[in-house]
């Protein structure tokens, strides 16, 4: 089990200045909005060595097992309007792409719009969750779901063409301190740009890991299919589509990508 003590004086600003470790939850995200309610400061840190009951989109569960990913939540309160709460999910999805190829030179990307993919198989998944007071929100939980030592067989037969985790990828055994610790440090650092409203950098960083401009996909909306070729993504308005019946725009929050083939 991990513990609070390895986390003091991280090197951060914000995220990672208090850390709270659980060996066992049903979801990190209810927890992170539990200490909301108690007062905990923006930044806090909510780990789970084992998740009985995780989320992603769309209220999917997430597959969670004892010691086997990093399964947190982050408690944030910037100062930025509901519309764009979805920087958060973004600068999630970046800061492990980042740590992925910088550490162990894996050719990590983001499926939109909030998914970590090798090879076409997912390897870590954000959500964000928001209350908000008025236009803003009190409070923003950024949920990470990333696998680390997950093994083939700990993977439900239904997903084991789909997902795959760093051990899978490597072959070795990684230590969970050192990649919590450092993925910390790669969010801290994305945040800093959001709280300085350094969108663009966000947005660039954001399509260049992408790399779907130009791809066929089919999309679920709403429970209906839609297919077309990705001719733009916009961090807010969302996704648009050339599709036979003209170009279409459509939004990460209602719709969900099934999948897509390469140029």
């Amino acid at each position: 089990m991990l513990e609070e003590i390895w986390f003091e004086n991280l090197p951060v600003k914000t995220i990672g200045r208090q850390i709270r470790c659980f060996k066992k939850v049903t979801s990190t995200n209810d927890l992170a909005w539990l200490e909301v309610s108690r007062g905990s400061p923006e930044g806090t840190v909510i780990f789970a060595d084992e998740q009985l009951k995780g989320r992603g989109r769309f209220n999917r569960s997430w597959h969670a097992p004892k010691d086997a990913g990093i399964w947190s939540s982050v408690i944030l309160k910037p100062d930025i309007p509901i519309e764009k709460s979805s920087l958060l999910m973004v600068i999630g999805a970046i800061a492990i792409c980042e740590l992925l190829k910088d550490k162990f030179k894996l050719d990590a990307k983001i499926r939109w719009p909030n998914d970590v993919i090798i090879n076409d198989r997912k390897i870590a998944g954000i959500i964000v969750e928001t209350k908000c007071i008025a236009s803003k929100p009190e409070a923003i939980i950024l949920g990470i779901g990333f696998n680390i030592n997950l093994k083939s067989e700990e993977i439900p037969p239904d997903l084991t063409q789909t997902i795959t985790s760093l051990y899978m990828e490597t072959g070795a055994l990684i230590d969970q301190k050192d990649i919590f610790r450092q993925f910390l440090m790669y969010l801290d650092n994305w945040y800093q740009k959001v709280l300085s409203k350094e969108e663009n950098e966000i947005s660039d960083t954001w399509k260049k890991m992408s790399g779907i401009i130009g791809t066929d996909i089919t999309l679920e909306v709403e429970g209906k299919t839609v297919g077309g070729k990705v001719i733009a993504i916009d961090l807010h308005k969302g996704i648009t589509l050339k599709t036979p019946e003209g170009d279409k725009v459509f939004r990460g929050e209602n719709a969900t990508l099934l999948r897509s083939k390469k140029k």
